[in-house]
């Protein structure tokens, strides 16, 4: 911390400018050393949040670029320390001999996510918006994005910090309680402890039955394109994507193997898998690989695509597709519609309500834009867009898991009038838990695994 670190904070190549960003005690000063105002000034003592103008130069005061020099004086930064941002023009060499003229000054390079661990360990952040940032940076869709601007403005970070504070009351009656036993204190009912625990334990319920939707939000919702072989399951695939990415033939059985590719629809990233056809024979070992691929997709999936050859009567294979995916949350899909129909669908009336399957035509690119508004339609039902705190990571999962263990335990302590030292210990672990997800307390390991996500500059 005591260290002076620097790094680019742009992406790498080249591109209309490249922002160096250096942060710690000696970062004005480094500045100083090789940035040349237009107008003579004393850097250390210019206030923050302010931009200038100059030339950037080396040890042997030559040019290096025209830039702007950005100041943020601490705290008020994003590390929390002094922070000077040196805007060049873009370019790997440019930016790269800027940064080596530092190091060589003193200054330290910064390690992948160096500079948000310091914002972290400055009380600039917690630990569930330090997650925030790379989801932020790593958004696939619209929902994602606003998800993870929601949690970065301390959305999960607020409802966590109720939940610690009716604990933290829940604990000083139950403490005060066993320390002046003979003093009439204004304290709860043993009955009012035992609500108040079991209203904060559904509220971490309810927080858990959303980590599947935080799921989806952040790694797109696993859709799945199933099908008989040549109903058009790849033709679809590239029109959702609007590009040829899968091999698209008139033979059946093309696809030999899984082909998973990301899309926005609606608003919502979608994890589009174009699957290998299943029929009752394949024909070489290849293809039987294939089918298994498609089998695990069709147990893990979160959504399907049931697709349907509109021009062909309704097959055994189509039957046997469907008893497969029968429970699950698919949209069956009739393609073909520019040839003549023979598809019977009345099997499919059931999954809709009144309503009739989108028909389209891959061939023509006719349904797909209602395709994808039914698509959208159906992914509301499952909540995935809801605005709340959302769990958005296996860590917060399991931390609140082990809060809520401990508060069922305190609470069964509590019914069976045992002693209120063991509920007591049950309920400093949930507190526990509850600081270290917002990092409250935390391990080096803890910022280890979390950090290491990060790049370079970030």
């Amino acid at each position: 911390m005591e260290d002076t670190i620097a790094a680019v904070a742009t992406p790498p190549g080249e591109g209309g400018i490249a922002v160096i960003r250096i942060s710690g005690p000696a970062a004005f000063s480094l500045a100083s050393l090789f940035f040349r105002p237009s107008k003579p000034k004393d850097l250390n003592r210019e206030p923050g949040h302010t931009v200038h103008h100059g030339e950037w130069v080396d040890e042997k005061e030559e040019a290096v670029d025209t830039v702007l020099l950005s100041l943020f004086r601490a705290p008020h930064s994003y590390t929390g320390e002094d922070v000077a941002e040196v805007s060049c023009h873009g370019g790997i060499l440019l930016s790269r001999r800027i940064l080596e003229i530092l190091f060589r000054a003193g200054a330290r390079p910064a390690e992948p996510g160096e500079f948000t661990k310091r914002a972290f360990l400055h009380g600039k952040m917690d630990l569930t918006q330090v997650e925030a940032v790379l989801d932020l940076i790593r958004a696939r869709s619209d929902a994602s994005l606003r998800a993870a601007a929601r949690q970065l403005q301390g959305g999960l970070s607020r409802k966590i910090d109720s939940l610690k504070e009716e604990l933290l009351k829940v604990t000083a009656h139950l403490e005060a309680g066993l320390d002046f036993p003979d003093e009439r204190l204004e304290t709860d009912s043993e009955e009012d402890c035992l609500r108040q625990m079991e209203q904060v334990g559904q509220e971490i319920r309810l927080l858990l039955a959303g980590f599947e939707r935080g799921a989806r939000l952040r790694e797109g919702v696993l859709t799945v394109i199933v099908g008989r072989p040549n109903v058009g399951k790849s033709s679809l695939l590239n029109a959702l994507l609007q590009r040829d990415r899968a091999l698209v033939s008139e033979l059946p059985g093309t696809t030999r193997d899984a082909l998973e590719e990301e899309v926005q629809v609606g608003g919502v990233g979608l994890r589009l898998v174009d699957t290998a056809g299943i029929s009752g024979h394949a024909r070489d070992p290849l293809e039987r690989l294939g089918v298994e691929r498609t089998r695990q997709y069709m147990k893990e999936g979160d959504f399907f695509l049931f697709l349907l050859d509109g021009s062909e009567d309704w097959r055994p294979e189509d039957e046997a597709l469907l008893a497969e995916i029968r429970g699950k949350d698919f949209l069956p899909v009739i393609n073909k519609a520019d040839l003549p129909q023979k598809l019977n669908f009345k099997k499919l009336e059931p999954y809709f309500n009144g309503s009739r399957p989108p028909r389209i035509s891959c061939q023509t690119g006719e349904g797909i834009p209602e395709l994808e508004k039914r698509i959208s339609e159906r992914l509301q039902t499952k909540n995935i867009l809801q605005e709340s705190a959302t769990l958005t990571r296996l860590r917060h999962k399991q931390t609140l898991e082990n809060c809520l263990a401990a508060l069922e335990r305190a609470r069964e302590t509590g019914v069976k009038n045992l002693s209120p030292e063991l509920a007591l210990a049950d309920l400093r672990y949930s507190l526990a838990s509850l600081r270290e997800l917002v990092g409250e307390i935390y391990s080096e390991d803890l910022l280890d695994v979390i950090f290491r996500e990060f790049c370079i500059g970030k």
